[in-house]
């Protein structure tokens, strides 16, 4: 958890750095049985005043990484709403570097933002082979971790 006071993390967005102030907030990190960290999840609870600017900036943030370069790429093949959670996903056109993956879960009744980031193991250390597998992984992942966490989220008060 965040210590007591509102935290604030900057992101570079289309507009250029954003600050975002979370209420409150947890990360996880996962890994399945004798394997590398396949996710890093950061969960955050962002202030009911400034959710709406701050979600769009979270957005323009994914929309600055594919602008950059081109080996990044929009997963259109996921419905945007999974579990009522709004969703942007992108993923890495090859299995290479130490993310794959960056998705953004929105709950807009208890404005709660998580971010996902998949990660690539080292070969014989992860539990994929190549990106099929990796997004057959990924879909798992997140449909798994979505029906887990929606009946747990309480609405913001």
């Amino acid at each position: 958890m965040l210590p007591a006071v509102p935290m604030t993390r900057t992101v570079d967005t289309l507009r250029g750095p954003r600050n975002i102030l979370m209420k409150d907030g947890v990360r996880v990190m996962f890994a399945y049985p004798n394997t590398d960290f396949y996710a890093n999840l950061k969960a955050e609870q962002l202030p009911d005043e400034s959710y709406e600017a701050e979600k769009a900036d979270l957005i323009s943030e994914e929309d600055k990484m594919l602008a950059a370069d081109d080996t990044n790429s929009r997963n259109y093949a996921l419905k945007p709403k999974m579990q009522g959670f709004e969703i942007y996903g992108i993923d890495r056109k090859k299995l290479e570097g130490g993310v794959l993956g960056a998705y953004l879960f929105f709950d807009d009744s208890t404005h709660v933002v998580t971010t996902i980031y998949f990660l690539n193991g080292e070969p014989g250390r992860r539990r994929f082979n190549d990106l099929t597998e990796y997004a057959k992984l990924r879909d798992s992942f997140l449909q798994s971790y979505t029906n887990c966490v929606r009946g747990a989220i309480k609405p913001a008060k």
